[in-house]
């Protein structure tokens, strides 16, 4: 698949386009040895070879990338070119079988920045999974296997949970848990993360209001895909549910997490603007690692930082890590933002970061994530009876 195909074809002369295609065609035909170069579109090209040891498979596909190293000279127009195969080895099935499979992999490497993406013969097993998981959503919904657990957030100062933050979770009748992940960025692909996102924020706020019932102010946190953060109807959308469900937006924190990164930055820094000014809390989710860095800090408004659980993890034993942490404490604090520290799994490692002054915690030390009725339950237990639950 050659990487920006429709951008090259909308910039040439139409008459050239024809031009473009052979360019392209004559450059893997002479790689490949192949002389019948099918031409599809989007920029894809497909051929079919001899079948060879995967690694030496792999060296000559790599070897066949270096010829597009080279930019295309179309009439006037000088283009670079990138471009990502999509391999099928699974011999013994159909002919379209294996073209879509190929190209179903051109896309992924394409995605993923990879040079190379192999359809496995166990992918094939997935892909009906993975197909129809729109509809198994809705039914997951439907019938409660898609639940919300809660985890709670401690105030480190004061010593007494302050917040939660909601997590979605899948337990399938016959895969048993599915771990967020892996079906959460299947939702991305699959053009679902809208619909998930917005019932989770409805489930998330009906615990909330019944957190706050009494008067005690508490927190909840709500993850929001970087993929939804540009979108037009977002703002909107929050402001719909928060009108309908009649909450101060303020209870509610809206955690930017990294399962896809943010295309559209003005866009986006709009947004979140929007939703700032509404009253959201907003939170940079597992800062210092990937997309969540120092450019995050300073584009996107936000009022917390949340210290990834690696980082976490190692303050006690590796001296770099802590002094990570405790920069990334003082330069939050002097930005007015609060700082919460996730995957905090012992006493030792919760008195660590209150001597260094964090703001929040958050760990199985602290709570682990529990369906509503027992997340209340455990508030009871802990002595926080002020809630008013019976």
């Amino acid at each position: 698949m050659i990487g920006r195909y429709e951008e090259i074809l909308a910039t040439l002369p139409r008459d050239l386009h024809g031009e473009c295609a052979r360019q392209i065609a004559r450059r893997l035909s002479v790689g490949s040895g192949i002389e019948t170069i099918f031409n599809g579109e989007g920029g894809h090209f497909a051929w079919t070879e001899e079948a060879r040891p995967l690694e030496m498979q792999l060296n000559h596909l790599e070897g066949l990338r270096a010829l597009f190293s080279a930019p295309l000279q179309i009439g006037t127009y000088t283009f670079d070119t990138n471009i990502h195969f999509g391999l099928d080895r699974n011999e013994g099935l159909d002919a379209q079988t294996r073209v879509n499979s190929a190209l179903a992999s051109a896309n992924d490497a394409l995605s993923s920045g990879r040079s190379v993406e192999l359809f496995e013969a166990e992918r094939l097993a997935e892909a009906s999974w993975e197909l129809s998981l729109h509809a198994r959503i809705d039914e997951g919904l439907r019938n409660g296997e898609i639940w919300l657990a809660y985890q709670s957030q401690w105030d480190m100062r004061l010593g007494h949970a302050c917040g939660a933050e909601a997590l979605i979770r899948w337990n399938h009748p016959t895969r048993g848990p599915i771990a967020p992940d892996a079906f959460i960025l299947q939702a991305e692909r699959a053009g679902r993360i809208d619909a998930l996102t917005y019932w989770v924020v409805d489930e998330a706020i009906t615990a909330a209001l019944a957190l706050n019932a009494a008067g005690q102010r508490f927190q909840m946190s709500i993850n929001l895909s970087a993929q939804m953060v540009d979108k037009p109807s977002l703002v909107s959308n929050f402001a719909e549910i928060v009108r309908r469900r009649n909450i101060d937006a303020r209870l509610l924190t809206i955690e930017i997490t990294e399962t896809s990164s943010v295309r559209n930055r003005p866009a986006a820094v709009q947004n979140l603007s929007q939703l700032r000014a509404m009253g959201f809390r907003l939170s940079i989710d597992d800062f210092g690692t990937g997309e969540a860095s120092l450019a995050y800090l300073a584009d996107l408004p936000s009022d917390e930082l949340k210290l990834d659980r690696r980082f976490v993890s190692r303050l006690l034993t590796h001296d770099r890590e802590r002094s990570i942490i405790s920069a990334t404490i003082g330069l939050a604090h002097a930005l007015g933002q609060t700082v919460v520290a996730e995957g905090i799994e012992d006493d030792a490692t919760y008195r660590a970061l209150v001597d260094l002054g964090c703001d929040v915690g958050q760990g199985y030390y602290l709570g682990r994530p529990q369906a509503f009725p027992e997340f209340c339950q455990g508030l009871l237990k802990m002595g926080q009876r002020r809630f008013g639950f019976v």
